[in-house]
């Protein structure tokens, strides 16, 4: 698996972790368990899949943070100039 996948994981979660409400943001952690279980039916489970599952789900985890961290500081950029 190329560099693109992972970082798609990780665009998904940064625009789900901006975007998202609620436990919505959470969402993108199920792509790349689908896409890995899609994996072991057809391929049988090996090590090497089960480590990019936990690389991809670490990128995507990473993605929602930092898209929650982004969000939270435009919301207090937001009520600071309001205020």
């Amino acid at each position: 698996m190329g560099v693109v996948a992972y970082l798609l994981f990780f665009f998904a979660g940064l625009g789900f972790g901006y975007a998202a409400l609620g436990r919505w943001k959470w969402l993108p952690v199920g792509f790349p368990i689908f896409l890995w279980i899609g994996a072991v039916l057809v391929n049988g489970v090996e090590a090497t899949v089960v480590l990019r599952l936990i690389l991809a789900l670490a990128v995507t985890v990473g993605g929602i943070l930092l898209g929650m961290l982004l969000d939270s500081r435009q919301e207090g950029g937001t009520a600071a100039e309001a205020g």
